[in-house]
């Protein structure tokens, strides 16, 4: 038996859905513009995880728009959706996104703030989503190098892992700004990860930092 708060819930995501089946290829999420396809040779990809779209959602102006056919460039910041013509990609509006999902993760959109100690407001991969928080900034940046008489341009990768504990935000970018900002737990922190046989390094930071962040929430 539903009460009626959960009741008026199922009224209006079936309400949603009738809608969205009557729009369609009207709706408001696709008057985005049409997406320019890269034209250059490049070494390394623009885009998060993979050259091809997956299947996810979208927040967008207010409501959520679900079995969206999504990518995310992130070279240029732009999230893209499989128009409805299933032939072309559409860019959507960044100010109009508050966060979307795909391949296993989490986009949400983070406001700048001098109190919360965020410079920058932009969309952030939520790692850890427990009494502390981890976030990625994911970063694309690029070069171009002529070879073979051809220019390539090359992308690599430089995203910004950031800890949200007490309110604010704090940019953490090696091993000993975790442990100063998880000060208050971290002989426990180091003896767990000694068991584990996990060391913070270069190439696998983010598993460290989650895994801390983890261990400090247990204790």
């Amino acid at each position: 038996m539903y009460n009626d708060s959960t009741l008026v819930a199922r009224q209006v995501a079936n309400g949603l859905i009738l809608y969205d089946n009557y729009t369609g290829p009207q709706a408001s999420i696709y008057n985005g513009s049409e997406y320019i396809a890269y034209i250059f040779k490049r070494e390394g990809m623009p885009f998060f995880l993979s050259d091809t779209m997956a299947l996810g959602w979208v927040g967008y102006e207010g409501r959520v728009y679900q079995q969206m056919i999504i990518q995310y460039d992130i070279a240029r910041n732009q999230v893209l959706l499989l128009n409805s013509n299933r032939r072309s990609k559409i860019v959507l509006h960044n100010e109009l996104i508050d966060s979307f999902y795909f391949s296993n993760h989490t986009f949400k959109k983070l406001e700048a703030s001098s109190v919360q100690n965020l410079s920058t407001t932009g969309f952030y991969d939520v790692l850890y989503n427990g009494n502390v928080k981890v976030y990625a900034n994911r970063k694309k940046l690029f070069k171009d190098v002529i070879k073979d008489n051809e220019l390539v341009r090359v992308f690599g990768n430089e995203d910004r892992y950031y800890i949200f504990k007490g309110g604010k935000y704090y940019l953490v970018n090696n091993k000993k700004d975790v442990y100063n900002l998880l000060n208050d737990k971290k002989s426990e922190i180091k003896s767990a990860m000694r068991r584990r046989k996990i060391k913070f390094r270069k190439n696998n930071f983010e598993e460290a930092l989650l895994v801390a962040t983890e261990i400090y929430d247990q204790h």
